[in-house]
């Protein structure tokens, strides 16, 4: 700590000793934040993450990005393919847009389609549905008009809204909404969600029946799961009379209650 002599009108010198202020808090972290380098300054030599936004003029477009349907734009693509692509968006009403894109790495990368109206023309104009479905079969009909069946190709078809109708053989039917556009050809893959089997339970008196299918597999568990359709049961005991049981399971749980009989001389259990 440095020192310095000083002459006093005593006799004699004293020595003394200089104590260093103190540097305010503050003051040091703004010299910290001021010469230490900034997130942005360190990541310098990093790449960053390379996306592409899609806007399109007006919203609710299709878009297709190297002629694979990616959704309704706005949206944004991670990790996109880098250099040119194609982006072709397709509203009903308006044309068909078609532009090529160059995608630069390492940056958020946006893109801004806008689409010219057809106004008067809706109606007037025909496009292509492509149906697929999973499980294929599917009985097909568009604004109750029959087209045919799953997988199918449907050409001239007016464009606007639409109700698309589709019947399966032991699964029911459902009725979805479908566009067309025209002079597009739009493929829609419908995925039926087969119902879950409901669980099926008898309570039999006596306790200990024994019940088997007589047109089902597997053995019979309480609580079982069970598909729709018509079960055709027999259950049996000593000394009761044996009884055949025809079950409809349905969209519902099935629980029921079967009381056997008891067995008389003259029957046979």
């Amino acid at each position: 700590m440095p020192s310095h002599w000083t002459r006093c009108s005593q006799t004699g010198y004293n020595f003394h000793r200089h104590r260093r202020t103190p540097v305010p808090i503050p003051m040091l972290m703004a010299l910290f934040f001021l010469f230490s380098p900034s997130p942005a300054m360190a990541g310098d030599d990093q790449g960053g993450e390379t996306t592409l936004l899609v806007k399109v003029i007006p919203r609710g477009a299709e878009v297709l990005v190297n002629g694979v349907p990616m959704g309704i734009a706005p949206f944004l693509i991670k990790k996109p393919p880098l250099g040119q692509v194609s982006l072709r968006a397709r509203h009903m009403g308006y044309r068909s847009l078609t532009r090529n894109f160059e995608i630069v790495a390492n940056q958020n990368n946006v893109a801004t389609l806008i689409m010219a109206s057809r106004a008067g023309n809706l109606g007037t104009l025909t496009g292509t549905l492509i149906i697929e479905t999973q499980p294929q079969g599917a009985t097909l009909a568009l604004d109750s008009n029959p087209l045919g069946k799953s997988p199918m190709r449907a050409e001239n078809l007016a464009e606007g809204d639409h109700q698309l109708t589709l019947q399966f053989p032991g699964l029911g039917e459902k009725t979805i909404p479908v566009q067309v556009i025209g002079g597009e050809t739009i493929q829609t893959n419908i995925l039926w969600d087969e119902p879950k089997p409901k669980k099926f339970r008898l309570d039999l008196t006596p306790p200990g029946a024994k019940v088997v299918f007589l047109n089902h597999p597997q053995p019979y568990l309480s609580g079982m799961p069970l598909p729709k359709g018509r079960y055709l049961l027999r259950a049996a005991h000593p000394g009761y009379v044996t009884t055949d049981i025809a079950v409809d399971m349905g969209e519902k749980d099935f629980h029921s209650w079967v009381s056997l009989q008891p067995a008389t001389p003259t029957q046979n259990p």
